[in-house]
C-alpha cells in the first residue's frame, strides 16, 4: 500500500508501525518478532472454516511482540481508528492475556502504539533491581486522543 496517497485508516496506522519497527530493528533487536496476526477481514465460508479449524479464534489482537520484557510475558496490541469500536471478544481476549502476564493495550494511533513499544523494549528485567520494570500506563487499558481508559 502506497501511504503517501492512502486514507488514513486503522491498516495505515498499522502499516506505520511495522514500517517504524522494520527501521528500529537495529536499535531494538526484539523488533524483529514484531508481527500482525491476521485474524480478520472478508474470507470465503470454505476458507473461513478452514481457518477456524486451524485455530484462527474472534479477538486476538493485531500485533503481538512474543518478546518478555520487566515483568510481563509479551506485548499485544489491538490497532483501532478514529471511532473503531472494540468487540466483545477482542475485550474478553485483551484481559485474559493481561491476567497471564502480558501487557496489552489498545492503540487509536500509529504514534501511541509505537510510543508504547518503544517503552516496552527498553524494560528492565525483572531481576535488574530497578523500578524500570513496568510500565507507565495501567495494563488492559484504552489509549485514544490523549486519554487512558480501562478495557
Amino acid at each position: 500500500m502506497n501511504l503517501k496517497y492512502a486514507m488514513k485508516s486503522e491498516d495505515t496506522e498499522q502499516i506505520q508501525v511495522i514500517n517504524w519497527a522494520h527501521w528500529h530493528a537495529e536499535k531494538y533487536r526484539e523488533l524483529t518478532l514484531l508481527h500482525h496476526i491476521p485474524n480478520g477481514g472478508s474470507r470465503n465460508k470454505a476458507e473461513a472454516v478452514k481457518l477456524k479449524q486451524m485455530g484462527v479464534r474472534p479477538g486476538v489482537p493485531d500485533l503481538c511482540l512474543p518478546i518478555p520484557k520487566g515483568i510481563y510475558a509479551g506485548l499485544y496490541i489491538e490497532m483501532k481508528y478514529a471511532d473503531g469500536r472494540i468487540e466483545k471478544a477482542q475485550r474478553e481476549f485483551l484481559k485474559e492475556a493481561a491476567q497471564y502476564g502480558h501487557f496489552c493495550v489498545v492503540c487509536y494511533e500509529a504514534d501511541v502504539a509505537i510510543s508504547i513499544i518503544e517503552e516496552y523494549v527498553n524494560l528492565l528485567p525483572l531481576d535488574s533491581g530497578s523500578g524500570e520494570n513496568l510500565m507507565t500506563v495501567k495494563n488492559a487499558s484504552i489509549l485514544k486522543e490523549g486519554r487512558v481508559r480501562s478495557l
